[in-house]
């Protein structure tokens, strides 16, 4: 899926398919393909409190700490940005009374905040709570999630109850999108990471956290002081619910009304017990794998990895994990992206190169006295496709295991490095919306989501190239050359994208459609 975009501060998605769609949609078609979804809802919402099953339950509610899905679907719904974005991957003023004016050289933004918006706490939000935000998201000491996001902007200052000017250091061409995904804090907070907000909230968002059950629900309630247009329902509660089986029997009695990250390959099931499904196209997931960058482990070595890339059946993880609503992936700048070339992102190809594996292994030098360790995210998609590449491995002469841990079992390991490789799957939009700049996030070694801690200067300065180029022609010949860099390198090691389904309730109406985004960003849109 290729996409032409551009507008003057930000990104517009044309929506110009190409016959790749194909790979990604073949089970769109099977049932449900449309946005009725095959079920026989009536036109308009009868739904006032909405229940949404979900499969995991975030560690904390700190807006800074974690950007998952599970987290993103709540604090998108409690707190604000300044920008949001729309379902065509244009943006619009949220908290912003207008969109941003931008000087002729870039290097300046001023934004309007919106008057009378009041926090959850009854304080009123102002500039001085947008540049408290902006200063919490760019101290290291917080390790906040939007930090490397914010790399470009040298100062944030008020200069007046309303205005806030950002002065950058260099042109960056993603700013608008950035400000579409920092959640905007209160300055009355004192805030430490994942301590003041780790179970609570105080946003400005159009829903208040009620209750937090651990292993069982978090319930919101509509804001009756929020400054947007009211949402339909009352209250939304997002029930923990983890077996796909008992999530489609519960949308089928009516007991829930949404399920996300339902399985592509369940979407005629849902169907045919009367309710909507369909695959999501544009919600791409990356399948990868976080490879520790210890000076004593494996895969440190550039060679090891490269032949680990080597090594996967991409192929039939696609077939046999996903049902085929995938392909595979070889760069961190995901199929479906903006600037993605279609050729390096698939350059390792579909099948196993056993002799590339082995040449590669033999030149790393690396000659290992004890099992290669593969921890894979609690996931059963994750795990079977961690079970597959252990085959592959010992097609390579690597005995390896499998441990699956959620994340917060693994989470540690990770920051001091201490394994070998950690799998994983994420949304392509987990940090940026609809920009490509998520690629900066996980590959820029001073990024603090660049959680494998790869560190490589030729990359730093492509990266550096594509965050700041003009024109649309050179951020797509610098983000070539960041895909191509990547190839050489696998900061990440890529397996394979894949897509979701989602099912909903024939009770929501013809007016809700699932997101493109992770979190339930059309919910707005429902009547």
């Amino acid at each position: 899926m290729k996409f032409t975009l551009r507008s003057q501060n930000g990104f517009r998605r044309a929506g110009v398919a190409t016959a790749a769609v194909a790979c990604l949609s073949m089970l769109a078609a099977c049932g449900g393909g449309g946005n009725d979804g095959g079920g026989s809802g009536s036109a308009e919402n009868s739904v006032t409190d909405l229940v949404v099953d979900v499969t995991a339950e975030p560690d904390s509610l700190d807006p800074f700490y974690r950007n998952v899905p599970e987290a993103q679907r709540i604090y998108r719904l409690t707190y604000s940005s300044l920008l949001q974005w729309n379902e065509d991957g244009s943006l619009e003023p949220d908290l912003a009374a207008e969109m941003p004016e931008v000087s002729e050289d870039r290097l300046t933004y001023t934004v309007k905040v919106r008057e009378g918006v009041t926090f959850h706490d009854g304080t009123v939000l102002d500039a001085n709570d947008v540049v408290n935000t902006i200063d919490l998201a760019q101290d290291p000491e917080n390790g906040a999630v939007w930090l490397s996001g914010l790399t470009y902007v040298e100062e944030a200052k008020a200069l007046d109850d309303l205005t806030v000017e950002l002065t950058l250091s260099e042109p960056y061409a993603y700013l608008d999108g950035k400000l579409a995904m920092l959640p905007i804090l209160s300055d009355e907070d004192e805030y430490a990471t994942n301590k003041t907000y780790a179970t609570t909230e105080n946003g400005s968002g159009p829903y208040k956290l009620t209750s937090l059950k651990r292993g069982d629900s978090i319930a919101l309630e509509r804001n009756e002081d929020y400054y947007g247009e009211a949402y339909p329902f009352e209250t939304i509660t997002l029930k923990l619910v983890p077996e796909d089986a008992s999530r489609i029997a519960r949308l089928a009695n009516g007991e829930t009304h949404i399920v996300p990250d339902l399985p592509a390959d369940q979407v005629d099931l849902v169907t045919d017990r009367g309710a909507n499904a369909t695959v999501v196209e544009e919600d791409v997931s990356r399948l990868f794998a976080y490879p520790s960058m210890k000076a004593d482990r494996p895969t440190s070595n550039t060679d090891f990895r490269l032949a680990l890339a080597h090594a996967i059946d991409r192929q039939r993880i696609v077939d046999q994990v996903y049902g085929g609503a995938g392909r595979p992936n070889s760069t961190y700048l995901t199929y479906g992206t903006l600037f993605h070339d279609e050729e390096l992102g698939n350059a390792f190809g579909a099948d196993p190169d056993l002799d590339k594996a082995k040449e590669l292994l033999a030149s790393s030098g690396v000659e290992l006295d004890r099992k290669f360790n593969i921890i894979a995210v609690k996931d059963p998609q994750v795990t079977n496709a961690a079970t597959i590449f252990q085959a592959n491995l010992k097609e390579l002469g690597i005995d390896a295991t499998v441990e699956s841990q959620d994340i917060a079992g693994f989470y540690g390991a990770l920051v001091s490095g201490e394994y070998d490789l950690i799998m994983f799957d994420a949304a392509a939009s987990t940090s940026t919306g609809f920009s490509p700049d998520y690629v900066n996030g996980g590959l820029n070694s001073s990024a603090a989501n660049n959680f494998a801690q790869f560190k490589d200067d030729e990359m730093d300065q492509l990266l550096g190239t594509a965050m700041t180029a003009a024109g649309e022609e050179e951020q797509a010949a610098a983000w070539k050359a960041v895909q191509e860099r990547d190839l050489e390198t696998q900061g990440n090691i890529q397996f394979v994208v894949s897509q979701t389904a989602q099912g909903w309730s024939k009770e929501l109406g013809e007016s809700y459609t699932p997101s493109a985004l992770l979190w339930l960003n059309t919910l707005r849109d429902v009547k």
